[in-house]
This record gives structure tokens, sequence and C-alpha cells, in this order.
């Protein structure tokens, strides 16, 4: 039987197949994190950080057959996005798996009916060679594995003169089988449990929990993957969803001052629970503590029916509980297309690779890959750098753009922010990605802030000054006149994107500007940032120029692509 493959690429159409995907990733083992609720979320959480743009491939079949499939069926389907990256110079278009990103599953998979797996990989390889022409990598991870789709996809891959490589996935996660577990809990003192109908406690179990996980992290000096603004948003988004089902659960573990020591959120997937986040305080990681909640988790989760416990690997290698427990381990691979960049990102791959082997391997072997690794750096300096932003210039217009229903908009002060109370503020950092000391800094020198909240929470946060300011992005001093102003540091949180909350702060910004004796505004856009473009845009700013900034070994340059007169006066390039 035939399959036929389309490729979504916009986001309504791909909602329109929500309740067929949600069919087809129940045609097999977990039904959450390989369909639309758990990655439709993830989406829209993550598309803008990753510069993403949809790409899911959608497989029907062509006409019926005698298991019962339709003609126009869904059979297949591959979850996945593309986006261009930079390496080593060269724009790099690659294909990934939608939910690679941030807190990961136990695994992601290629979907296909029973019975379909390989037709399915066929059909879904002969449309990546017949597409090979547009892109240079195809990086799945973390998949499952086995998985029957995957390996018949790259059958199908490797003779067609694609190079394949294939590891274990960072990621996986470790089963404990619940047949063996007693019917009754045991005593865990300490442990708090707060199921999905208390949404308010269920939001402040996972405050407490990205704490932890920002402690937990620090000591490997790394940022935590659950506390950054698009993970926070994405987990509180599918455990409120998930509430109202009644399969979600936060257990945190208490010590004796009632101080939270371990926290976990718990997913009912199926007939197994999983343990998607988790994080332990440093300072008790080797006194049991994880272990005591893990293992209460697993007699919970046997009382609610499920069959196994998965603990997804998060900073560490947990204890487990006593119980029979297994490895579920994940696969990544890699797919190079054939041309230049491809090539070039391949090799530059493999020498990174080596480089870290070597790094720790002892042996003259091992110094001499370490001293060729310095030399390639070394030269690799020489080579230049450009970073391209766009300049716009405001009038100071307005368009009469309307507010959200539940958008606020009003400045605050430093003044203002030290009266907040602490969970006040460390919700207003967390949402719009605030660091203190860069606001302080910029409240300080006289910046001035407008602070978006929707529905009562922070939602954006826009800044402008006046007068001579430095650029940190260019490394230079904007020269900019008495009646101009700079616009800088424009963030949205991602949970109220898509609500022209941008477009309305720099409408309320364009309105003080004017009762100040400003009439004209300029704002440095990385060239990438659409989602910044088309809010500048739709606030009626015009782009001037580009703006190229030339880094090669010791020369540091800027160039502006036209010219413009009051561009290059403004950046200093006049002298």
């Amino acid at each position: 039987m035939a399959i036929d493959v389309t490729v979504v690429r916009e986001l309504a159409a791909l909602r329109a197949l929500e309740s067929e995907w949600r069919a087809l990733a129940a045609d097999g083992p977990g039904v959450l994190f390989r369909g639309p609720d758990w990655l439709i979320p993830w989406w829209l959480a993550y598309h803008n950080t990753l510069h993403g743009e949809l790409h899911v491939l959608v497989g029907r079949a062509t006409e019926p057959d005698a298991t019962g499939i339709k003609a126009g069926e869904m059979v297949c389907l591959a979850p996945l996005y593309r986006r261009t990256v930079k390496v080593a110079l060269l724009d790099s278009r690659e294909l990934r798996m939608m939910g690679d990103a941030g807190p990961r599953p136990p695994s992601l998979d290629l979907l296909a009916r029973v019975g379909w797996e390989d037709r399915a990989g066929q059909a879904i390889a002969r449309t990546l060679i017949e597409d090979a022409p547009n892109w240079d990598l195809i990086d799945l991870e973390p998949l499952a594995d086995p998985s029957r789709v995957r390996a018949h996809l790259v059958q199908r891959l490797a003779p067609a003169g694609f190079t394949v490589e294939s590891s274990p996935s960072a990621g996986g996660a470790s089963r404990i089988g619940l047949a063996s577990a007693p019917g009754d809990i045991t005593d865990a003192g300490g442990l708090v449990t707060t199921f999905g109908e208390d949404l308010g406690d269920l939001r402040k179990g996972l405050n407490v929990m990205r704490r932890l996980s920002r402690l937990e992290w620090a000591e490997r000096d790394e940022p935590s993957p659950l506390a950054d603004a698009d993970a926070s948003t994405l987990l509180e988004e599918v455990a409120l969803a998930l509430a109202k089902q009644g399969r979600v659960r936060l257990a945190r573990l208490d010590d004796a001052t009632g101080e939270a020591v371990v926290a976990a959120l718990v997913v009912d997937d199926g007939d197994r629970a999983v343990i998607l986040a988790m994080a332990v305080d440093p300072q008790v990681a080797a006194n049991g503590s994880p272990q005591r909640l893990i293992h209460a988790e697993a007699l919970a989760a046997k009382s609610r029916g499920c069959v196994a416990l998965d603990v997804v690997t998060g900073a560490g290698e947990y204890p487990l509980s006593t119980m029979p427990s297994s490895k579920q381990p994940a696969l990544a691979v890699r797919v190079w297309g054939n041309s230049a960049a491809a090539s070039v990102g391949r090799t530059y791959s493999q020498v990174a690779r080596r480089a870290r082997r070597a790094r720790e391997t002892p042996s003259v072997a091992a110094a001499q890959a370490r001293a060729a690794w310095t030399k390639i750096r070394s030269a690799a300096a020489s080579v230049a750098q450009y970073d391209r932003y766009g300049l716009y210039r405001g009038q100071l217009w307005t368009r009469g753009i309307e507010l959200a229903p539940g958008l606020e908009l009003a400045e605050l002060t430093e003044a203002d922010y030290d009266k907040l109370e602490d969970h006040a503020r460390a919700d207003l950092l967390e949402q719009v990605s605030l660091v203190e000391l860069t606001a302080r800094k910029f409240w300080r020198r006289g910046d001035h802030m407008v602070l978006a909240k929707l529905n009562a929470r922070p939602a954006g946060v826009a800044w402008t000054a006046r007068g001579p300011i430095e650029v940190p992005e260019l490394q230079r001093t904007l020269r900019m006149m008495k009646y101009d102003a700079y616009i800088h540091s424009v963030f949205v949180s991602p949970g109220a994107r898509g609500r022209a909350v941008a477009p309305a702060m720099l409408e309320h910004i364009t309105k003080d500007l004017r009762a100040t004796d400003a009439y004209r505004s300029w704002a440095l856009i990385e060239a990438h940032n659409e989602a910044s473009i088309r809010a500048f845009v739709k606030a009626s700013f015009t782009p001037v120029c580009d703006v190229i900034h030339a880094k090669m070994a010791t020369v540091d340059r800027v160039v502006c692509r036209p010219p413009d007169p009051e561009a290059r006066e403004l950046l200093g390039l006049d002298d």
C-alpha cells in the first residue's frame, strides 16, 4: 500500500490534525510525549528561541487495506522542524525533532500505525531524499530505541549516498518495574504532594522545583534546563492542562525545618508514570532524600494502577528505589547531506569529537591531538566573524494599537521594584528573563522600563535610554542628539507571545517620549530576530540600514549598508 506524504508548515494546519495525531500516538507505547499534548506546547514555548519553522511530515494511505485502514487515513507522522544555524561561518540547514530542547521526555519517536512501520520508513525516507537540496543535516534525538520506523528510514537513506551516524543520546530514563512493589504506601516523612486540582499550589510547587534546579545545576556551572523562561512556560502549561484530567502531581520532600530539598513533577502517561522533571538540593543529594522520594512515588504510581515508573535523567543519575529497574536508552541519529555546508559541518563535528576524547585520554597521542586542536582554534581565530543587525528608526507616530484583553502597561522604577515582595520579584525576573544587576545598571544610568502584565502576571519589558549610551553588541557608544531616544532589551514572555505585547509596549513608549519632547527613536535588532522585527514594524518603525560588525583577529569594524548619513553619525562612523 502506498503512502502519500505532505509537509505541514503552519501551526493552524498542525492543530487541525490534533485528534488524528493523538490517535496515531495511542497506537504505541506512551501517548503524551509522542502526541500533540506535549509537542504543540513545546513548539509554542521554544520556536522563537530556536528560530525554527514547522516541517512536520504527515503520511496518509492512498487506498484502503485489509486491516480496516481507509484511503486518506493518517498512517505515519514525523514531527520535525527546520532551522538554520552557523557552523564554521557557513549557514547549515537542519531538520530536527520537535521536543529536543529544554525538559526532555524519556524519548521521542517517528509514528506509524502497527503493521505500517516499514512502509512509513520508506515513505519518509523518499520524501527526505527528494528534498535533499534543501537540508544539510537531519539531527534526531532523543529517539526511542528500538524503533522500527527509524530502522527502515536509516536503511533507505544510507544506500542513497548520505552519511548516517548514530550514538547513545544524552537522556533516556530509568524504568522501575512495579509488579513486585508492595501495595501499601510506606512512611515517607516530610513528603508533601500537590495534586492537579490545586492549581495555585501546583504553581508554587513548580517554583520550588525551579529554585532547587538552579542550585543543582549551579554545582556543575551550567544553566538549569528547567528554570529558563521557555521551560517554565512549557512545564506550567502542560502541568495545568493535565491537572484538569487528574494526571499530574508535584511531590516534594521537606527537611526538619520545613524547607524543600527534593521536588519532582510526575505525570501519568497510559499505564506508566513518568518523573518528567526532578531537582535536588546539592547539599542533601547524598543523604538518601532523592531515593526516598522516588520510592514513595513508585508506590503511589502502583496504587494508581501503573505498571512502571520512568525517571528521566536530570543533572545526575539519582539513586533509585530498591525495586527492580532497567535503563531505557535513547538514540541520537545524524544524517549528513551532500552539500558543502554538510561536508564542513561533518568535518567540524569530527574534529571537535576527537579533541574532546583527546582531552580526556592521557598519552602522547592525546597530547598531540590537543596540540592539533590548539592550532585549529588559532587558525579559526584569524577568520572573520560577522554579526548582522538591522537599524530601525521611529518618528514617534502612533497607530492606535488596542491592548489585548487583560494586558496592562506601566512604568516600573527601581523604587517600585524594591517595594515588590520577594515572590513577586522572583516571578518578574523569571517570566521576563530579567537579570537584576543589569536592570539596576540601566535604572542608574537613567533608563526607563515599561512593564507589561497579562492577567496580572509579568508578560514583557522594554527599555528606553536618552543621551550617549554604550551598546555592548557593537562595542561602541551611540551619539544620540538631545531629542533622540534608544529603545533596547525588548523581551516578551513566551507564554504571552502572539498577543501584540511588544507593539503595545512600543506604542506606550512612543506616547511617553512625545510627552518629553523627543521626536525620533532608534532600535538595533539582530537580523534573524523576525519576531522583534515584526513588532517594531507594526509600531511604525522603518528600516534604515544593515549594521555589520566584522571581527577578525585584532580588527574590529562596524559598517553600514547602505551608508545612511544619520546612521553613520549615530554610530560615530564619520570620524
